[in-house]
């Protein structure tokens, strides 16, 4: 029997795809909008014809055995119900993005390999573009919250903005340095930084920045943008709080975008309203074509110390270093768990 056009699209789609993900939506309400409108277009598509039912009757008339097919009519859309349901598409996620976040945001559909771990095992940089107001400080660390305090902004200029930004990234290098265990000062720490960015493998460790950038301030707004590894939503906000205390100021969180994972960016990422079957099976091939070209399996620049051998190397917590400025002080802030519900 000829296989029908979706049934043959359907099994190439599996792979790994790059999506965007709204701002103000969960992931887990993101996804299942993703399989309800691929499970429409499949089932739009020229499905497979109901089998046939063969009998053997008795002709009344000669007696003899005859055999008759016909519509088997349990095997109909009208019986059985659509070909292709949401649940038909399993979708798995790595990095996932919190609910006030939006941004690029990498998945696995009915791919059944290690191909997505190993991606995060490999610790991509992450790309964030974040935009915050001075003046305001809310609850929840974001423009969602309610209003706690406000102050003053006015002695805020474009060089004090970068010249926080500058001790903070310094603060981080510094922890980037004591978790490889060895001195910036030595041969081995120059051999070392001579290879790359230093990767810990261990993704419970604290976030680390590489890089933070002032791309605008109009007063109150700025846009900052952040390179940085084994963060969360909470940590990147908690960046943005931290400007406005080193500023003598409040601040709060206006948006939260990731613009690129390693090599996967906006531009390769598909927006809600462009998922189809098809642009789900091209966007698979441009991503198998980015894994390759940016080695993104490559481990090798990882430091290969377990989370107790990194512990011992800091000397204490591995939560009691310096970017400890990133832990949430105030009682009145909620926490990435409430905020995501």
């Amino acid at each position: 029997m000829l296989r029908s056009p979706a049934e043959l699209l359907f099994e190439k789609l599996s792979g790994i795809v790059c999506l965007f993900k709204p701002a103000d939506m969960r992931l887990q309400n993101f996804l299942p909008i993703v399989q309800a409108r691929l499970a429409t277009a499949f089932n739009d598509m020229p499905c497979r014809p109901p089998d046939q039912r063969v009998d053997i009757i008795c002709d009344t008339r000669t007696g003899k055995e005859l055999v008759k097919t016909s519509l088997d009519l349990a095997d109909t859309v009208q019986a059985l119900g659509p070909r292709y349901l949401a649940e038909d598409f399993e979708f798995t996620s790595i990095l996932p993005l919190r609910r006030f976040s939006s941004g690029v945001q990498i998945l696995a559909i009915n791919d059944n390999s290690r191909k997505l771990k190993d991606i995060e095992d490999g610790q991509p940089i992450r790309s964030y573009l974040l935009k915050g107001k001075f003046g305001e400080s809310t609850d929840t660390l974001d423009a969602n919250g309610v209003i706690v305090e406000k102050s003053r902004y006015k002695h805020i200029s474009t060089s004090k903005i970068e010249q926080v930004l500058a001790l903070i990234q310094n603060s981080f290098q510094a922890t980037m340095y004591k978790l490889s265990g060895i001195s910036p000062f030595t041969q081995a720490g120059y051999d070392l930084a001579k290879v790359g960015l230093w990767k810990p493998r261990d993704h419970t460790l604290p976030p680390i920045v590489y890089g933070l950038k002032l791309l605008e301030y109009k007063p109150p707004y700025f846009k900052i943008e952040i390179h940085a590894l084994n963060e969360d939503e909470i940590h990147l906000k908690e960046v943005v709080v931290d400007i406005g205390v080193r500023l003598r100021t409040s601040s709060v969180s206006e948006s939260v975008r990731r613009t690129n994972i390693g090599p996967f960016k906006v531009e390769h990422a598909l927006s809600l309203d462009e998922i189809t079957p098809e642009t789900l099976l091209e966007n698979m091939k441009n991503s198998e074509r980015l894994i390759e070209e940016a080695n993104l399996l490559d481990k090798t620049i990882l430091i290969g110390k377990s989370h107790n051998e990194e512990v011992k190397i800091v000397g204490r917590k591995p939560y009691d270093n310096v970017t400890d400025i990133y832990q949430t002080k105030k009682s009145a802030y909620k926490t990435s768990e409430q905020m995501d519900l």
